[in-house]
């Protein structure tokens, strides 16, 4: 009997056994082509992560630039604002200081139209009117144009109200003969200086203190020092995209960086120029401006002890004594402005008081009274009024000269704020479409 056919073999009719699985934390196994199995990778390929450090950048560098060319603009635009705050508080000084001059002319004329007796000359009361308006006047402008002023200009023009009062009820007794009216006089004069002109003082040092700030300003320093920052961020940038792409420039992020670079500099120039032109006004006109000013006031306060003097017959020292300390004064402030006619027309007026007390303390009093009340050529009146009106005439031309200076750097700040504003601009625009072509080489 024939054998019988056998089977096939059990390991050649079963299929292939899958290989085992990998241990834990290893590769799985490649089966090689053809046969049933596929290998699976551990990980698959980690897409680049350049396109997205590209858009960061191109971020990055817009953001830093139109950040330079807001606080470029914001820093000189405040400088600018400070220097225009400046202008006003030295108008609102001038404007004290002639509140103070034109109380003291009004005083001065009082007390000189008092050793007349009787009625005073016409002249001298219009003088008198027209100081006191103008007293008026400048208060309420410098508390329109000041408002943290207000209440104190307030308070001055209820002294104000009171010498003027004090003053009407001594010219009343004067025209009527009454001694009495001397002592009026007197104490009218001493409530000025010892309640009115203090406040004045008081205004004067506080403006001067806000114009000598705002001058000193130094808005734009944050602005310099973060360009510097953004400035070696660009080239950062610079450099990061040379190592990447194997090329040695980005045209878009250079130009963007000497934009910014040269925004820079002009806005150094603009900061430094003007720095210096204020403060060589701030140690020139604004100076000589407040020194005029000051020898004005106590060259009206001077005449006005000169008549109370003799209006107290003898017993005036003290007067003459005040006197000589405001003349000392006004001398040292016109030593510093160096203005030969001023030193010489306040020469002539001291020669001429010298000549009133020679002839008082030698028995003369009619005589002093004459040269202290007439109106000609080597009279009291005629020497302090030629005085007063060069002083006025320069206090008003250097006064110009001040805000006008302070006007012009705030003008160059405010073009210099435009200009660095577009400069940012511009450069964000290039530094976006220098990233841009390196950004389009992955798309």
């Amino acid at each position: 009997m024939s054998q019988s056919a056998a089977g096939p073999p059990a390991a050649q009719s079963a299929t292939a056994t899958a290989p085992a699985p990998a241990p834990a934390g290893q590769p799985a196994a490649v089966v090689p082509v053809g046969q049933s199995a596929v290998a699976v990778p551990a990980s698959a390929e980690q897409p680049s992560l350049t396109p997205r450090r590209l858009r960061q950048l191109m971020v990055a560098l817009v953001v830093g630039a139109l950040l330079f060319g807001v606080l470029g603009a914001v820093g000189l635009g405040l400088q600018a604002y400070a220097l225009g705050k400046a202008e006003e508080n030295t108008a609102q000084l001038i404007r004290v200081q002639e509140i103070q001059t034109h109380l003291l002319t009004a005083d001065a004329t009082a007390t000189n139209a008092f050793l007349v007796g009787g009625l005073e000359p016409p002249a001298q009361r219009e003088t008198y009117d027209a100081a006191i308006s103008n007293v008026n006047r400048l208060i309420v402008d410098a508390s329109d144009a000041q408002p943290a002023d207000a209440e104190v200009l307030q308070a001055l023009n209820t002294q104000v109200n009171l010498y003027t009062v004090a003053i009407e009820e001594a010219r009343a007794n004067n025209r009527q003969g009454f001694p009495v009216g001397a002592q009026y006089l007197r104490e009218a004069s001493a409530q000025l200086r010892t309640d009115a002109l203090p406040i004045l003082d008081n205004l004067v040092a506080a403006n001067t203190e806000r114009a000598d700030r705002e001058m000193s300003a130094t808005h734009p320093l944050m602005f310099q020092i973060a360009a510097v920052l953004i400035l070696i961020g660009y080239v950062l940038a610079m450099i990061w995209l040379a190592r990447r792409f194997k090329r040695t420039i980005n045209i878009g992020v250079l130009v963007g960086g000497i934009t910014l670079l040269l925004s820079l500099i002009i806005g150094g120039i603009v900061v430094s120029a003007t720095g210096s032109a204020v403060n060589g006004l701030r140690d020139g006109a604004f100076t000589d401006v407040t020194a005029a000013a000051e020898a004005r006031i106590e060259a009206g306060d001077a005449k006005s002890n000169e008549s109370l003097t003799l209006i107290a017959r003898g017993s005036g020292s003290a007067f003459e004594k005040a006197w000589q300390e405001s003349s000392a004064e006004v001398a040292k402030q016109l030593q510093g402005l160096g203005v030969n006619d001023l030193r010489q027309t306040w020469t002539t007026y001291s020669g001429v008081h010298e000549e009133i007390r020679k002839l008082d303390d030698g028995g003369n009093w009619d005589g002093a009274v004459e040269v202290a009340t007439g109106t000609g050529e080597g009279t009291s009146n005629h020497a302090y009024n030629a005085f007063d009106s060069a002083l006025a005439s320069y206090i008003s031309d250097t006064g110009q000269e001040t805000r006008s200076g302070l006007n012009g750097p705030g003008v160059v700040l405010i073009i210099g704020a435009g200009l660095i504003f577009v400069g940012g601009i511009v450069a964000a625009a290039f530094a976006r479409r220098g990233v841009a072509v390196r950004l389009r080489e992955y798309q």
